[in-house]
């Protein structure tokens, strides 16, 4: 029934369709190319998702099923581009603090859009199907850029086509 309700509310909160052309998000230094398979949470929508000012995404995209979520969050903190490599020794730790009952948990330095990004996912228990969280962070104008993915494993598995498809398109500026 929450489920239901949740699935109706953002439904009602969906701006558009993304288009397949890089977009420029916002006030974020940016862009993206997102596909028609993913949906645009508009500025009134994220509010209601996210009531909290502290925390809340600059931009989310949602999968066509609505069931996985990526935002897109401009942090103050300042992160210097060479400090993007200890936040994969360090933060794991944090998260293990801050997020009750981590059962997994994954922490990686890659290369997306010519930057050096810091990935961690970890999962969490859930109602029928562990809860999988991505968290991609770099540094961008010397401040934290991160990139959240969330979902249900198995949603995620279903829709990583989709996901992989948008993320790998990030291009700083």
């Amino acid at each position: 029934m929450k489920r239901a309700l949740l699935l109706t509310l953002s439904a009602t909160l969906l701006a558009t369709s993304a288009a397949a052309a890089p977009v420029k998000l916002g006030a974020l230094p940016l862009t993206v190319e997102p596909n028609a398979k993913l949906l645009t949470l508009s500025d009134d929508g994220i509010r209601k998702a996210f009531p909290s000012a502290a925390g809340r995404p600059d931009f989310v995209f949602l999968t066509e099923d609505r069931k996985v979520s990526v935002a897109f969050e401009w942090r103050d903190g300042k992160l210097a581009t060479n400090e993007v490599e200890k936040l994969v020794s360090q933060f794991p730790a944090l998260i293990r603090a801050q997020v009750p009952n981590v059962k997994s948990l994954k922490a990686n330095v890659l290369q997306m859009g010519g930057s050096s990004w810091a990935q961690f996912v970890f999962t969490t228990p859930g109602q029928g199907d562990d809860l999988r969280r991505e968290l991609l962070m770099t540094s961008l104008q010397g401040r934290v850029l991160v990139i959240t993915v969330a979902g249900n494993v198995k949603d995620y598995s279903r829709n990583e086509a989709v996901v992989r498809s948008l993320t790998n398109t990030v291009r700083l500026n």
